[in-house]
């Protein structure tokens, strides 16, 4: 009888191992550092370039609106942004817009949050921010 109840008791503690270390065997996909703020709002970055008498407007990128958070700053966003960018190198995500070569990111408070502008070198570059930023809404 004591046997008997020390096998069930084995039988259902290594049952219930096993899932457990199936999951844990599995690799988890790293999220976008800004996909775990709650993104409000996308929207094109523009800059206006001077030259001679003449200004002309072209898309440099996109501007993210993220809902403030207890204990979240503009600065702890900005460095957490940062330390992204440069773990991206060894790290690939192919949707998000931090995973770009020479972008450059600016945080500011913005009212009930934040504006992150993500900031191209090229206008290629920039529509393919502005492209993976906008999937940060669905």
């Amino acid at each position: 009888m004591f046997i008997r109840k020390l096998i069930i008791a084995a039988t259902i503690g290594i049952g219930a191992l096993v899932p457990a270390v199936g999951l844990a065997a599995t690799p988890t996909k790293p999220a976008c550092a800004l996909a775990v703020h709650r993104v409000t709002a996308v929207k094109p970055y523009r800059l206006i370039e001077h030259s001679g008498r003449g200004s002309t407007e072209r898309l440099a990128g996109a501007e993210i609106f993220v809902q403030a958070e207890p204990g979240l700053t503009a600065e702890w966003l900005r460095l957490t942004l940062e330390q992204h960018l440069a773990a991206m190198k060894s790290i690939p995500m192919a949707d998000c817009p931090l995973d770009m070569n020479d972008v450059r990111v600016q945080v500011d408070s913005a009212g009930p949050g934040f504006a992150v502008k993500i900031i191209a070198n090229s206008a290629r570059q920039a529509k393919e921010v502005l492209r993976r930023a906008e999937l940060l809404l669905h």
